[in-house]
């Protein structure tokens, strides 16, 4: 069965981003297909093309926002067993393991999330209205459905919910802040609620999948120690080389969510490569 990485990329920015997690994918992981899909205008630059085993088009941009068009996974995986993962990542270690627990459901999310320590998060400052909702807290970062029904009643609906998602949104979260603009952490919480799957695409107590979210407030630092809501990068040092990835002197394992473009330097790609024209000269 067919098993591969797929990333959404649209724009040259996010084009980039997909480039490294590629590689980055390349270079740590045996079932390392990746598949990349882009905007209708977009190109990919000719020396990034030899990391993408499938490219493929978004076939429908007419929603607004690029999240809100997110349910064509469905249509547009080459795969018979998928893992999304979102553009600004990368892996840091060897998690091929997952893929056998994984296929024991059809439909999967990350269910918690890790700080760079490696703690598991335990701060709601970004999901306070999925508390008074309680609707299931899945992470969009990282996610495994196969080719089954199961998957396919479920991004249907999130279709549907993503071209309401203003009627859908002041339902659920009536009373309570929520994002304007869709974000698939909203869309596809609230098409598992509708479906009653819930229980089955979600479990805070798997293990597994996980990754490290550097968004500040889920680093457990107090508000005087890091009075930037949005920069980790002004708090902890960053080392990449051959030997892995370093922040704040605690080594990284697994998928790595940088969420700060700034993170992802030239010199840092340069690296990846060199690892990545290594192992296939070896």
């Amino acid at each position: 069965m067919s098993r591969g990485y797929f990333v959404f990329a649209q724009g040259k920015e996010y084009i980039r981003m997909a480039y490294a997690l590629a590689l980055s994918i390349k270079n740590t992981q045996k079932i390392n297909d990746v598949c990349i899909a882009l905007g209708p205008d977009d190109v990919i630059p000719q020396d990034y093309e030899n990391v993408f085993d499938h490219v493929v088009k978004i076939n429908n941009v007419g929603l607004k926002h690029p999240m809100a068009n997110e349910y064509q996974i469905w249509d547009l995986t080459p795969f018979k067993e998928t893992i999304h993962v979102e553009a600004d990542m990368v892996f840091t270690t060897n998690v091929d393991h997952w893929w056998y627990e994984l296929r024991k459901h059809n439909l999967f999310f990350t269910s918690h999330v890790k700080d760079y320590r490696g703690h598991k998060t335990t701060s709601n400052f970004y999901r306070r209205h999925f508390e008074k909702t309680n609707l299931p807290k899945l992470y969009n970062g990282l996610y495994y459905f196969k080719y089954c029904f199961e998957a396919n009643d479920f991004f249907k609906k999130a279709k549907e919910i993503s071209a309401r998602y203003k009627w859908y949104a002041e339902h659920f979260f009536a009373g309570t802040w929520y994002p304007e603009t869709p974000t698939t952490d909203e869309i596809f919480g609230m098409t598992a609620y509708m479906l009653d799957l819930d229980k089955e695409v979600f479990s805070d107590s798997y293990a597994i999948p996980y990754f490290t979210h550097m968004k500040v407030r889920l680093q457990d630092w107090k508000q005087i120690e890091a009075p930037d809501s949005e920069n980790w990068l002004r708090y902890l040092a960053v080392n990449y080389s051959k030997k892995g990835l370093m922040v704040g002197g605690f080594q990284q394992d697994g998928p790595f969510h940088y969420q700060n473009k700034l993170f992802l330097t030239e010199k840092m790609i340069d690296t990846m490569k060199e690892i990545y024209n290594e192992r296939r000269t070896t």
